[in-house]
């Protein structure tokens, strides 16, 4: 986060400094804070600390032996935060707040040379265009040892606003916000792992603002984008009136990719990271980063089997016709893997079959049994999720990503309301 997105963020907050404590927030943190296992006496940095919600609650856990440091590039923030630390002076003596970018905290001088045993970034980490490189830098100022929490959005949390987002970035514009990477825990639990933390869990949290989940028609793009872009665009990101008319098309476009049946779904959830550095102060590298083989697995027969050295992908449940027909069934399920991690060790029974532009397919015509697609644009192979062998399975298993051409799926097939992504089409696989 470099100054202009630093400025961004202050256009963005300093209006919602004042009533900020009023929203869904004060809950939330309260539940961030009840997921780390804070001491007394220990030092907390509270990086984007805003109002101090969370940072005070962190105060009462350290308790008069411990110390909390609240970091925040926004001025109306901090003068809220300020405020209620002088309304109770002894209390929270244990308490200081700096003013500052967050990616620039060797440039705060009562920072420098400091670590700490716990630091937390709640409801920030989305600001940043690049959070691997912002946790990276963050780590610096934690102890070998020490516990570091975060969290990131739901794909589908807030889905005007993500909206406007991707329209932002194929505009080539700049928005204080970097949402799209955050797609389920294992997006969480893969950068803090590249960044070089051991994460010791990764949940999601259901109801951050409290109202679940809720449809929105697809003809309501329209008021969406009046209140996000006419209204909401304190940062003037679409002043230009030629750039405003470019952004309502692909508004448009955008909110009616997502709809599902004629509804956009909206959910109410963000996924919340505790992550530790090693204690040797070292960068942790997980295990499915080396050659040793995760998992095994192949078709019933044997007559295909396969290896993997790397942990597989969120899942994806294909509903296309071609999925339907090969397996016999309403979908295929896929988790993905890089090319040069899969090792196929027995193909004697193995066919491949091109059914589209975007893959071909493998299978066992011994058994039958469907087992990959190798797409041909990208070094990624899709590996059908029951030919995984369960029980060579290092790690956890992963979740659910994506239901993808629905608009295709069996009248029979009911889709599981499992808080996945939902998509009528998916433009990479263009299926016959």
């Amino acid at each position: 986060m470099g100054s202009e997105q630093a400025d961004r963020a202050v256009l963005f907050y300093e209006s919602r400094s004042f009533n900020y404590d009023d929203s869904w927030h004060d809950d939330f943190t309260k539940r961030f804070a009840a997921e780390i296992n804070i001491q007394p006496g220990q030092h907390v940095l509270d990086l984007a600390c805003g109002t101090g919600l969370l940072t005070f609650l962190e105060a009462d856990a350290v308790g008069p032996s411990g110390h909390v440091t609240g970091v925040d590039v926004t001025p109306g923030m901090l003068r809220v935060a300020e405020f209620k630390k002088r309304k109770e002076p002894e209390k929270y003596a244990n308490v200081d707040f700096y003013q500052g970018d967050i990616l620039k905290l060797q440039e705060i001088e009562a920072l420098k040379g400091k670590q700490f045993d716990i630091i937390t970034a709640s409801s920030a980490l989305v600001l940043f265009p690049d959070p691997k490189a912002a946790i990276e830098l963050w780590a610096e100022f934690l102890k070998p040892g020490g516990t570091f929490a975060v969290d990131s959005t739901h794909p589908r949390n807030l889905v005007p606003g993500m909206v406007l987002e991707r329209v932002a970035r194929r505009l080539d514009l700049s928005v204080p916000y970097n949402r799209e990477w955050s797609q389920n825990e294992s997006s969480l639990k893969g950068v803090l792992e590249s960044a070089g933390l051991k994460v010791d869990k990764v949940i999601t949290v259901e109801n951050q603002s409290g109202y679940g989940k809720r449809q929105y028609e697809v003809g309501q793009w329209d008021d969406f984008f009046v209140e996000n872009v006419i209204v909401k665009d304190v940062a003037r990101t679409f002043a230009n009136n030629d750039i405003r008319r470019k952004a309502q098309g692909l508004y448009k476009e955008e909110w009616e990719r997502l709809a599902v049946n004629g509804q956009v779904e909206e959910v109410d959830s963000v996924f919340l990271g505790v992550a530790r550095k090693p204690a040797d102060g070292s960068r942790y590298v997980p295990s499915s980063s080396s050659k040793e083989t995760v998992f095994e697995g192949g078709c019933r027969c044997g007559g295909v089997r396969y290896t993997s050295t790397q942990q597989p992908s969120q899942v994806t449940f294909c509903y296309c016709r071609a999925c339907s027909r090969v397996s016999g069934s309403g979908y295929l399920p896929f988790c993905h893997v890089d090319d040069d991690a899969l090792t196929f060790t027995h193909t004697s029974t193995m066919k491949t079959l091109v059914l589209s532009k975007a893959a071909e397919r493998f299978f066992c015509t011994g058994c039958g049994a469907p087992i990959a697609m190798k797409y041909f644009d990208q070094e990624v192979t899709g590996l059908v999720l029951g030919s995984l062998d369960l029980d060579t399975f290092k790690g956890a298993m992963p979740n659910v990503e994506q239901h993808i051409f629905l608009r295709e799926k069996a009248p029979w097939v009911t889709v599981p309301d499992d808080g996945a992504k939902r998509m009528e089409a998916f433009e990479e696989m263009e299926i016959k």
